[in-house]
């Protein structure tokens, strides 16, 4: 009997061994791995929100400020600042008093560089040394103009 059982498990070892061998090579092979996604393209310049004033800007916007104040109402005062290449104009839009009886008056105002245009809506009120003060304003989203 002892032999029968050896006999057996042989038969069965070797039964195993096909089945392993048939097994693997029923399988079959992996996927290649997948080639990686190409890197996407680089994003494109953030667009400005604005437009930023230097000195230079602000020294000539101020003077084409000061100069509104001797202007009638609706007439445009230009400014530009070649170093920079803004250029501008500010315009009075209405006069008036605030609380303290100051007179004040409403402008608008547009920054140009290139193709955008900034545009600030405000007030200026006379203090009282003469000199004219903004005392509110309000900035315009930037826009583009394409032609």
């Amino acid at each position: 009997m002892w032999i029968e059982v050896a006999g057996m498990m042989r038969r069965l070892a070797g039964f195993l061994i096909v089945l392993a061998v048939a097994g693997c090579a029923s399988k079959t092979p992996p996927a290649p791995p997948e080639a990686a996604a190409p890197p996407p393209p680089p994003a494109a310049p953030a667009k400005p929100t604005s437009i930023i004033m230097d000195a230079g800007d602000l020294a000539a916007v101020q003077g084409a400020l000061r100069e509104m104040g001797t202007k009638p109402v609706d007439q445009v005062v230009g400014w530009a600042n070649p170093l920079t290449g803004k250029r501008g104009a500010v315009k009075v839009l209405r006069d008036g008093y605030d609380a303290q009886n100051r007179p004040c008056r409403e402008f608008h105002s547009v920054v140009i560089l290139d193709d955008m245009y900034q545009h600030t809506t405000g007030f200026l009120c006379r203090q009282p040394d003469g000199a004219w003060e903004v005392v509110d304003a309000r900035e315009y989203p930037l826009y583009t103009h394409r032609q």
